[in-house]
């Protein structure tokens, strides 16, 4: 609510305030004047007269100032009698004091010769203010100020800025959102200052108040979707008590009409649009989704499935490609056929490089489609290195098989399938190969693993025909791995198998066959450069003896080999024991045709899990087995992330309304492993602005993914942030956007939906009103306005009455005692 101010001047002749006390007062003096001037202009003549016929000089002047102030007042009477007599007192009492003024200087003006200047205008001082006193004193004017309260209201004015309002109802006719912006703006002006007004534009983009109506006519009427509860809360949350809504009233967004009924904000919907207008065929082809995995082993050929929606296109052919930056991966060419079945097309390609790649599905845009808003769609997809796959076979369940089992599970680059026997003959079996319930019997089997491990195992565990698949398959190319165990190496019969070239230790049989006194392993030259022990050194006894730099809990003892095989490599060695007058060994490696073989003769490396298990992927014990893992499968390059990341992995770019958004994300902590122990979370900012926060949970079937489920409430695009934390460290974020397409197209259907806005108007307490019904809907929102205040005035008085009076006494007599002095009469 502001305030308008008034002041005014009001006049009380003695003590009434009618105008005609006044009227007779200046009526007077007018008459006077005139007849003054009327019987000067006599006088003159008859003294020119005599003058004339004695021959002497003229005695008069002609009056003709008293003459023509006595007309000018007497018709100001006139009018403001009849015309205008309320604003007439502060102006009268202006021109009487100057006809009084006037009246004064005509009386002294005939003793002027007489008196001179300086005597006259001391008489005339005297005389004009006796006369300004006493019309002070009979007027008793005072100055008033009037405060008029006046309510100014907020009032919201929204224009639907949809697809829809773009169209033309009838040719060289404006479209129906100019014609908005017209009457919206003739609106503003016959309000005439009454409201605050703030401008809306409703299409998805502007969901604030514009900063004037100029804004109006720079918006282009494209949104995508209406949905009218939207822009009329957007002007409540602005301070609108009234609404004004200009819409064609297609609505097809999620929002229920009936929600506007809690706003208590009366909308006053303008229907803009004809009811009969039907939707043209218009081209018009969408890029639907795109589906496909989410990640995908480096040099193999991935497939992706496109699904096409097309309208008013029927034949028309147009190529569907595959990019990845400029680089075009593959391309197919689609015949459209129109409907709401989607098409499909198949594309393929083989990625090269390891990592996340932000694939690009592109139709070109046709010349007369509709929108090219659908003509891409991006996909990313995690390139990673192909997972190693490992059959670890046991012959019992000991100490050592639960963490190994445990650290080569959650390796992201180990595919682990392990045997283990817990009776004879029968096999507790984990990992992907389900149907594997005994060891492979066949080729093709053993050659389905990259590494081969065998713990504490005889050979009779297997046939001949088993023995000589194996060493086949390493020979071929595969990794061998035999770790120490009561019943392995020469004391489980090994050395006179199939088997016993592949391996690179030699298995002739030693007193005795453990060694039972704890020790910590130490490295030897060649050790000590393997990208078996990368980044752990520090942990084993060094070539040149002495102390490690970490301490290594030692293990409780080892297998007795009695030495190596011509070409293979001693890694590490007890240095506590020796065999056969060398030092005992730990770790030997070899070549072996194409593959690679290893003998680990250690069989407590759990204590090393147990101690230093805080270390989390980081652990000697980690990165000991999963480095020689990598080297017996020949793929010790491969590296996991370096240092912490957050890869935003959503499948598609585009959903369906009301379909759930599958939100993941895959983390690496601090040290650049894929981990399952942090926190992690998706920030989802929706077309409204609104931020809501998505906690992510670790994957079950697979290491370092995130994922949770999110369904938008509106269609519209989002964008969402990818979070994560481990240990109060900050991991990284990354961020992708997806859109939801609006469950029904805004050129669907082009006719004007009057019946929505008036429910609109009912439900919220407002009236429905046509374009040519605007004079009649300022009245309608002037008269909702609430009633002005009490008009409240104050009064300056502008005489007093004794003073004035003393004034006016002492003025005359001064006046009186210098006529007598300069003997006047």
């Amino acid at each position: 609510m502001t305030m308008n101010f008034t002041a005014s001047v009001s006049l009380d002749f003695l003590g009434q305030q009618d105008f005609a006390w006044w009227t007779i007062v200046v009526g007077i003096l007018s008459i006077s004047l005139i007849g003054y001037g009327l019987w000067q202009i006599r006088q003159n003549y008859r003294a020119k007269s005599t003058a004339a016929e004695s021959g002497g000089a003229t005695a008069g002047k002609f009056p003709i100032w008293a003459l023509s102030a006595g007309t000018i007042s007497a018709a100001w009477v006139l009018c403001a009698a009849f015309f205008a007599p309320a604003r007439s007192f502060s102006a009268g009492l202006i021109l009487t004091t100057l006809t009084a003024s006037l009246a004064v200087w005509l009386f002294y003006g005939r003793v002027f010769d007489y008196l001179g200047w300086r005597r006259i205008s001391i008489l005339f001082l005297l005389r004009v203010l006796s006369v300004l006193f006493l019309i002070l004193l009979l007027f008793e004017p005072e100055i008033t100020w009037v405060e008029i309260p006046r309510q100014v209201s907020t009032l919201g004015i929204v224009i639907d800025a949809s697809g829809s309002m773009s169209v033309n109802d009838q040719p060289n006719e404006p479209s129906r959102y100019l014609q908005s912006v017209l009457a919206a703006k003739l609106l503003i002006d016959q309000l005439q200052g009454r409201f605050n007004v703030e401008c809306f534009a409703y299409d998805g983009k502007h969901d604030t108040p514009l900063a004037s109506p100029d804004v109006w006519s720079s918006i282009a009427p494209d949104g995508t979707m209406t949905d009218l509860p939207q822009p009329i809360q957007a002007a409540v949350n602005a301070g609108a008590k009234q609404i004004v809504l200009f819409s064609d009233g297609i609505q097809n967004g999620p929002t229920a009409i009936s929600t506007i009924a809690d706003l208590d904000v009366p909308v006053y919907p303008v229907r803009v649009g004809s009811t009969t207008t039907q939707a043209q065929g218009v081209p018009d082809v969408e890029i639907v989704r795109v589906d496909g995995p989410q990640t995908a082993p480096v040099n193999t050929e991935i497939t992706l499935t496109v699904s096409i929606r097309s309208s008013s296109l029927n034949d028309r052919t147009v190529n569907v490609s595959l990019m990845q930056d400029s680089r075009q991966l593959d391309l197919q060419r689609l015949v459209l056929h129109s409907g709401t079945t989607p098409q499909t097309v198949t594309l393929k390609f083989t990625p090269d490089k390891v990592g996340r790649l932000v694939l690009q599905v592109q139709i070109p845009v046709l010349p007369d489609q509709r929108s090219s808003a659908g003509n891409q769609q991006q996909f990313p997809i995690l390139i990673t290195n192909p997972r190693i796959a490992v059959l670890y076979i046991e012959g019992r369940v000991r100490p050592e098989v639960g963490p190994l089992q445990e650290d080569l599970a959650t390796d992201p680059n180990v595919n682990l399938v392990s045997l283990i026997q817990t009776r004879p003959g029968y096999f507790m079996v984990r990992g992907q190969q389900a149907d594997l319930s005994a060891a492979p019997t066949t080729l093709q089997q053993w050659e389905q693993f990259k590494v081969i491990m065998l713990g504490d195992i005889s050979a009779s565990f297997f046939t001949a025909q088993q023995q000589e698949q194996i060493r086949q398959t390493v020979q071929d190319g595969a990794g061998l791995l035999m770790i120490g165990g009561m019943q392995n190496f020469a004391s489980g019969g090994w050395g006179q198998s199939p088997l016993a070239p592949a391996l690179p230790a030699d298995l002739s049989t030693t007193e005795p066959a453990q060694l039972d006194t704890p020790f910590v392993p130490q490295l030897t030259a060649f050790g000590q450069s393997s990208s078996i022990f990368d980044g752990i050194t520090g942990w084993f006894i060094p070539p040149s003896g002495g102390q490690p730099q970490f301490e290594l809990p030692p293990l409780a003892g080892c297998t007795a080999l009695a030495g190596v095989r011509p070409g293979a490599e001693v890694l590490l060695t007890n240095p506590t024991a020796q065999v056969n007058g060398n030092p005992a060994i730990v770790l030997a490696v070899e070549h072996y045709g194409k593959g690679l073989s290893a003998a680990f003769a250690g069989d407590t490396t759990y204590r090393w899990q147990l101690s230093l298990r805080t270390m989390g992927l980081n652990s000697p014990y980690n990165r000991f087995w999963g480095q020689l893992i990598r080297w017996v499968a020949d793929q010790s390059s491969i590296k996991t992330a370096q240092g912490p990341s957050v890869l935003a992995m959503l499948r598609r770019e585009r959903f369906d309304p009301g379909e759930p958004v599958d939100l993941q994300a895959e983390v690496t902590d601090e040290h650049g492993q894929l981990t399952q122990y942090a926190s992690a979370w998706a920030d989802i900012t929706g077309p409204d602005s609104r931020t809501q926060r998505i906690q992510l949970y670790a994957s079950d079937t697979s290491t370092g993914m995130y994922e949770n489920n999110f369904t938008p409430a509106a269609p519209g695009k989002y964008h969402a942030t990818f979070s994560a934390v481990h240990n109060g460290q900050k991991l990284g974020e990354d961020m992708s956007d997806f859109y939801v397409a609006p469950p029904v197209s805004e050129m669907d259907n082009l006719a004007a939906d009057p019946k929505t806005l008036q429910e609109i108007a009912s439900r919220t307490g407002g009236s429905y009103s046509e374009l040519a019904d605007i004079p009649l809907l300022a009245r309608r929102l002037q008269a909702a306005l609430p009633p002005e205040n009490q008009v409240k005035r104050t009064s300056l008085p502008l005489y007093q009455d004794k003073l004035f009076f003393l004034l006016f006494v002492a003025a005359l007599t001064v006046e009186w005692f210098l006529r007598r002095k300069w003997q006047l009469q």
